[in-house]
């Protein structure tokens, strides 16, 4: 099943979906046109892989050499910490998930251990982007085997808040790609696109038009630049953003094997403790209903506010037992958040959770 996720405006008859698919810097304006969308498509595809997340696939690109990708968070959120990724030539290798934009940024970030020289893309000048100018999108849509799909189109708008709106085909299954100017440098990452409801005699929505708007709409360059300078500062959250632990009530708890039980509604459920370095706690978390998943972050206060730093998680307690159990020593003293949610992305169901010390 691939990722699909509405997210309802008040623009007239129009909703949001998810869409979950160059390293010259020479110019290549004095090209036909058709040369340069043939360089920009074949160079730029050579860093673009297609994310397997276990229930479905979305696109990315390297950032570097050494294996850093970039994609868009809800094509990882409430999935393994270990991905596949495969390249255009359909080999696949494991990549981590090591962390996600802050703010509610759709982006987040993966990396292949013990790779170098891989080929990568550079990001634009900021300010580059412009309405009018050509742009190409790369990625995986509709299926995994479509990969290395490149279409191209023209940038439209560009939204107050940085948002690039394009008229490059994007499908299900294009989330993370990249955006490209015609140089072949990354502009922005292709996220969502928008669609018309087909109404009834009535002018009720009834349904969704198969071919789509060319409104489609891309986290632009700049944000990128902001998260991967957090990726090397190390300031990335350990979970999603896109559901703010702040906009949820976080419930407090105490490490004394008391259990508590909960309902998922289609977001995380969050909880806190207080902890003591050294303490080695043991959290649980069964369910008949859903695929249970527990991260732990140990909440940090700096200049910037809250962080958080993720000090363990699990998806399965064991083979064939999709209860979560998280078994750790605690770094420091401190304020702990424990993140309650299933491995299936807005899954929901009811659950139980306890959380101890052990002796």
């Amino acid at each position: 099943m691939k990722h699909l996720s509405y997210r309802y405006g008040i623009l007239t008859l129009f909703s949001m979906f998810n869409l979950m698919g160059m390293t010259s810097n020479n110019s290549v304006l004095a090209l036909p046109e058709g040369d340069i969308a043939n360089q920009v498509c074949t160079k730029g595809g050579a860093a673009v892989v297609t994310v397997k997340n276990g229930n479905g696939h979305g696109s990315g690109f390297l950032v570097s050499q050494d294996g850093l990708i970039i994609t868009n968070a809800h094509v990882v959120d409430g999935g393994p910490s270990v991905v596949t990724v495969a390249f255009r030539d359909g080999k696949q290798v494991p990549a981590d998930v090591i962390g996600f934009a802050r703010g509610g940024v759709d982006l987040a970030a993966l990396k292949i251990q013990n790779r170098k020289n891989l080929p990568h893309l550079n990001l634009a000048r900021p300010g580059t982007a412009k309405v009018g100018y050509q742009v190409f999108a790369i990625g995986s849509p509709l299926d995994a085997d479509n990969r290395d799909t490149c279409t191209q189109g023209n940038i439209s708008r560009i939204r107050p808040d940085g948002i690039i709106q394009h008229t490059a085909t994007l499908n299900l299954g294009n989330s993370g790609g990249p955006l490209l100017n015609s140089k072949g440098e990354v502009i922005g990452v292709n996220t969502s696109v928008a669609t018309s409801f087909v109404l009834d005699s009535e002018g009720n929505p009834i349904g969704r038009t198969p071919g789509g708007t060319g409104i489609n709409l891309s986290q632009p360059g700049e944000k990128v630049k902001s998260f991967l300078a957090d990726i090397r500062q190390k300031k990335v959250s350990p979970v999603s953003t896109l559901d703010e632990p702040k906009e949820k009530s976080v419930e407090t708890i105490a490490l004394d094997g008391q259990v508590i039980n909960g309902t998922l509604n289609g977001s995380p459920d969050y909880y806190t403790f207080s902890g003591k370095a050294g303490q080695k706690v043991v959290i649980e978390m069964n369910s008949q209903k859903i695929n249970s998943f527990l991260t732990l972050a140990q909440v940090i206060e700096s200049a910037n506010g809250k962080e958080l730093e993720k000090v363990a998680e699990n998806d399965d307690k064991g083979a064939g037992n999709f209860n979560a159990e998280i078994v750790t020593t605690l770094p420091a003293d401190g304020i702990y958040l424990i993140v309650a949610k299933s491995s299936q992305r807005e899954e929901t169901g009811s659950y139980s959770l306890r959380a101890t010390v052990q002796q």
